[in-house]
């Protein structure tokens, strides 16, 4: 570990990575594997860069709530010299010249602090598994938009097929054909998957859609997992004001020491002993009056700011509120045009032709509403997707 050997244990790092790249396909020859909706949630859960880090979060607010009561188990500690002068270097160690102990100390936490520590653990807790869920359902809420995407690319595709020679091709974006659509696609789900080792296909009839009717009925209610996230933030800002009110109770701290569990020094005792009149009981008591008002302004801005707080997640709610009506005026209004367009459709299937020119006409207008439908479909996935991230997948 010594810096003369940082470029030799870079060199080593450096090979590894030329290894790793080299075994890296090209992305056009790896499989592909077709998987159901059920699999693909099940792998981003498992490799999900996003959601194993926000896990790591929830380990690690688990451990801070253990650790208000791991702080009380008697701790252990070993402590031991030798001193020798230069002209006994030579020489052997003797048992005189050796001296070491053991000592066992109990510490009981603040007694006034720990009803807040432990109900703040668990605040802590709370949040990160909440925070979990939020990222798992954003992940789900972009999957769902590529898939839904992908199946009506496909659609389009297969329309195209049977198009009229007299419709016009629908016009395509520069630079970007089926092959690289394909490639963005599976791209994306590879990361979204956390799985890059195939190029993955989703089924889309494996996946729930979106029932239009049954979400409109939530939309005057928030989400639990969004409610509980406001309420998380009022609660922390709360819990804030009730640290600073602590420190006007008086400290109250308690510990058992026991100095020699064991010790052997000098010759003149050695062995293990442990009795009452070796081990010490510590309780201290204090209280300090808040002459320079310190606390008193402290905790003055820590109920302002739950009030800033207060303010913050109304004017939160109010955008929330207005992006929610964005939603349901797009859905309805794409619903109710799209049950338009397909009474329309089955209007000019129904008709009785005459002539060769109008069923060369019905066949292009047919033609030319269904591309419609597809496409006005793709753009409404956007607002399903928002669903999604707002409400979750269906059950």
């Amino acid at each position: 570990m010594c810096s003369c050997s940082v470029k030799r244990h870079l060199a080593r790092a450096e090979a590894r990575v030329e290894g790793m790249y080299a075994e890296t396909k090209d992305w056009g020859k790896l499989p592909i594997r077709t998987i159901t909706w059920q699999q693909a949630v099940s792998l981003i859960m498992k490799h999900n860069v996003s959601v194993l880090e926000v896990e790591d979060q929830i380990k690690q607010a688990e451990r801070e709530s253990l650790s208000v009561y791991t702080e009380m188990v008697p701790g252990l500690s070993y402590y031991g010299y030798i001193t020798r002068t230069l002209s006994q270097l030579t020489s052997a160690v003797t048992e005189d010249e050796l001296s070491h102990s053991v000592n066992v100390t109990f510490g009981m936490p603040m007694l006034t602090q720990v009803p807040y520590r432990v109900y703040s653990a668990k605040v802590r807790t709370i949040s990160a598994i909440k925070a979990k869920e939020g990222k798992v359902r954003e992940v789900v809420s972009r999957l769902y938009k590529l898939v839904r995407e992908r199946e009506i690319t496909m659609k389009l595709r297969e329309l195209a097929k049977h198009a009229p020679e007299e419709t016009a091709a629908p016009p395509r974006q520069a630079g970007i054909g089926p092959e690289q659509e394909d490639e963005q696609y599976w791209r994306e789900v590879a990361r979204l998957l956390g799985r890059n080792d195939a190029r993955w296909d989703i089924l889309p009839e494996s996946m729930p859609h979106i029932q239009w009717e049954v979400y409109e009925k939530r939309l005057d209610h928030l989400s639990e997992l969004v409610a509980c996230q406001y309420a998380m933030r009022l609660e922390q800002a709360r819990m804030a004001q009730y640290s600073v009110a602590l420190s006007y109770l008086p400290t109250i701290n308690t510990s058992i020491y026991s100095p020699s569990l064991f010790s052997s020094s000098g010759g003149i005792y050695q062995g293990a002993f442990l009795n009452m009149d070796d081990t010490r009981i510590n309780l201290s008591v204090s209280y300090s009056l808040d002459t320079k008002l310190y606390n008193w302004y402290s905790y003055k801005q820590s109920r302002d700011r739950y009030e800033r707080e207060k303010m913050k997640l109304v004017d939160e709610m109010i955008d929330h509120r207005a992006r929610i009506q964005k939603i349901r005026v797009s859905m309805n209004e794409y619903h109710n045009w799209r049950s338009f367009m397909l009474k329309h459709i089955d209007y000019l299937n129904a008709r009785r032709l005459t002539t060769a020119d109008e069923y060369i006409t019905r066949s292009s207008s047919v033609y030319s509403m269904r591309r419609e439908l597809l496409e006005q479909e793709k753009n409404s996935v956007e607002s399903e997707a928002a669903l999604v991230l707002e409400y979750g997948m269906p059950e």
